[in-house]
């Protein structure tokens, strides 16, 4: 009974009553997994393709070996990116290189403000002394505090409280709306994207350019574009303010 040739290598020549099999090694780019008496080596034939890596390079004993790129996973033999976890929502399992992000809606107390593959939701703040809860944190963004003065002074305490406000307090619908009707100043855009954090990114472009005299007229331009509704949760909140510190010029 003729011997086989071992891993990495390949038979040559057969045995003879005089002689074993004779063996030899693979070529590059060429392997043997097993005990074998094949007459010539396989080829590499796994070839790493788009959104994939090499895991393990094509060595005498094993074919190439791929895997998804970090930020993919493998769905149906392709990488498929990763899902990230909306505005509201955190991670609760990283993604791998076989399983997608797995999400979980923020419970009480907790918050996510962007849209992220990695980022869990995170605790509401507390507000320390001589600062006001300015906004409740919801599952959308933080508690927004801050000193009266500086709420009154238009400046990022006043564009912090406005973006929590918009991303957290308003309709989907009435969101698009006002960056239609408000930041683009057109008619309504069907084919602009719905996605919540889309268009809170929008907003928050917005107002981070919005000048101090386009941010206390907010609420009018809440009303002139027909979300009467919002503008009077605004200033409902505003009013709230105010009476916890009556002393405090908005």
């Amino acid at each position: 009974l003729c011997g086989s040739c071992q891993p990495g290598t390949h038979r040559v020549a057969h045995c003879t009553a005089t002689t074993p099999t004779q063996c030899a090694p693979c070529r590059e780019n060429h392997f043997t997994a097993l005990w074998n008496y094949l007459p010539r080596c396989l080829y590499c034939n796994h070839i790493c393709i788009q959104n994939q890596e090499v895991e393990t390079e094509c060595s005498p004993v094993s074919n190439r070996v791929c895997r998804c790129k970090p930020g993919y996973y493998l769905m149906d033999d392709f990488c498929d990116k990763h899902s990230e976890c909306g505005l509201g929502y955190g991670v609760q399992t990283a993604g791998t290189h076989q399983k997608d992000t797995v999400c979980e809606k923020c419970p009480s107390g907790y918050f996510s403000n962007s849209s992220s593959q990695l980022d869990s939701c995170m605790k509401h703040q507390e507000c320390g002394n001589g600062q006001l809860v300015l906004l409740a944190g919801s599952a959308y963004h933080d508690t927004v505090c801050g000193a009266c003065e500086d709420f009154a002074n238009g400046g990022e305490t006043l564009r912090t409280f406005f973006s929590a406000f918009f991303s957290g307090w308003m309709p989907k619908r009435d969101l698009k709306h006002f960056v239609n009707r408000v930041i683009h100043k057109s008619e309504e855009n069907k084919s602009a994207s719905r996605q919540r954090g889309f268009l809170v990114d929008q907003i928050r472009a917005w107002l981070a350019q919005a000048s101090p005299v386009q941010m206390k007229v907010l609420p009018k331009a809440l009303k002139d574009s027909h979300l009467g509704s919002m503008a009077d949760k605004l200033e409902e909140r505003l009013g709230e303010i105010r009476q916890q510190n009556p002393t405090c010029s908005m």
